[in-house]
């Protein structure tokens, strides 16, 4: 395959017909809706965990594990996702990992433990991260403007997020958390034969096929200077353990049922929803760097006003300011290490890998500080540790100067 370095639209690279027989792409707007299920499957358990929690004895950490298992299983994920997607392309990717999905799934809603849910969650983690990696790469072959493929990106999974969240919370509420993974494996399924159908299709038609821009790491893209939005991307999706601090923090304090706890984390995922487009606006008005500086601001702030609020109904302001910092700062991050990248395979799975490991780490942390100082001290917590990035953040912008990083 030869590819034309410094391109910038697909109709720029060229390939051999040896390649293009094999790397079969996923159309832009299935590769949409596959991304949409796919975070149906992922926001689908949170507002189970406080139920998972009482069935299973688990103390606030062991939830918090058992929940970024799902993204240790993502970050483990991601290294032979980008080797499957060299060698049997985006489809065959998708097809891939929507079967681990299933056997994920699977296996935790027959789980009787937290030990026996740990590999259920990691085979779950696999199996999103081969189709996240494989649809934000088909995200960007169609989409590859500035910012424009994180925001298409955000807005497939914010409205998967909360079909996940509406149905997490119903199916909890009526039947149990158990109902959760099997509504999650029957995603996946939907999933696995949409790639299979889309991979036979272009096999018949001649196409699409991979032609995610690939261009060298210029001057700014140095490994050195991708450092710095890693780390900023990182603890951006560190702060998304609030997703496990909520529902154990409501529960605890006001006695939130789950239907009520799968409400507010709507807030969050309607806000994103809503955010999305506008979040990709300001990146190409305002250039990435300080679209980072102003989300985490307004994250932090958002976090920190959980903390006094008298009742449940009360946490859906703060959260929609979480949610607005957390859709730009996020949105962010991502296009400067994609840009900075070169919009390569390689800057994708920087992506990912950053942000799985925060949500890796993030809920155990969460869990940890919870059982340590109380269900309030995450609220704590969170805000100072984002106040400091936010601070070497606004650094960052100032030494770009005029560049529109």
């Amino acid at each position: 395959m030869k590819i034309v370095a410094g391109a910038d639209t697909p109709e720029q690279l060229v390939t051999t017909s040896t390649m293009t027989r094999q790397l079969y792409a996923i159309p832009f707007v299935l590769s949409l809706i596959m991304i949409s299920c796919t975070y149906w499957s992922v926001d689908i358990v949170s507002p189970a965990l406080p139920d998972m929690q009482d069935s299973l004895e688990l103390s606030a950490a062991s939830v918090g594990l058992i929940y970024s298992f799902l993204f240790l299983g993502r970050l483990i994920g991601n290294f032979p996702a980008a080797y499957l997607m060299g060698r049997i392309g985006t489809t065959g990717t998708a097809f891939a990992g929507g079967l681990v999905l299933i056997a994920g799934s699977l296996s935790g809603s027959i789980a009787s433990s937290g030990l026996w849910m740990t590999p259920a969650r990691l085979l779950q983690g696999v199996g999103i991260a081969f189709l996240v990696n494989a649809c934000l790469r088909a995200i960007m072959g169609a989409r590859p403007g500035r910012g424009a493929a994180m925001t298409y990106f955000s807005f497939a999974a914010t409205a998967g997020g909360l079909l996940g969240l509406q149905t997490g919370g119903y199916l909890t509420e009526e039947m149990g958390w158990r109902s959760v993974f099997v509504m999650s494996a029957v995603i996946a399924s939907v999933i696995t034969v949409t790639a299979l159908a889309a991979r036979i299709t272009a096999r018949r038609a001649g196409g699409p096929y991979d032609l995610a821009p690939v261009r060298h790491i210029e001057t700014e893209g140095k490994t050195g200077s991708l450092v710095p939005p890693l780390i900023f991307n990182f603890l951006i999706f560190f702060n998304y353990s609030l997703f496990v601090a909520l529902p154990l923090y409501t529960e605890q304090v006001f006695d939130a049922s789950p239907e009520t706890n799968a409400r507010l984390l709507m807030v969050i995922t309607i806000v994103h929803l809503l955010g999305a487009f506008p979040a990709g606006r300001l990146i190409r008005s305002w250039g990435a760097q300080k679209s980072l500086v102003a989300g985490m601001v307004v994250s932090l702030v958002g976090t920190a006003l959980i903390f006094p609020a008298s009742s449940p109904f009360v946490i859906a302001f703060p959260l929609v300011l979480y949610g607005l910092g957390q859709v730009s700062a996020s949105s962010a991050g991502g296009d400067i290490v994609l840009h900075l990248g070169g919009q390569s395979a390689k800057a994708v799975g920087m992506v990912r890998f950053s942000s799985d490991l925060g949500l890796v780490l993030g809920p155990y942390v969460t869990g940890v500080v919870s059982d340590s100082f109380g269900y309030r001290a995450p609220f704590v917590a969170l805000p100072i540790m984002m106040v400091i990035a936010s601070f070497f953040a606004l650094q960052q912008a100032l030494s770009a100067g005029d560049r529109r990083v």
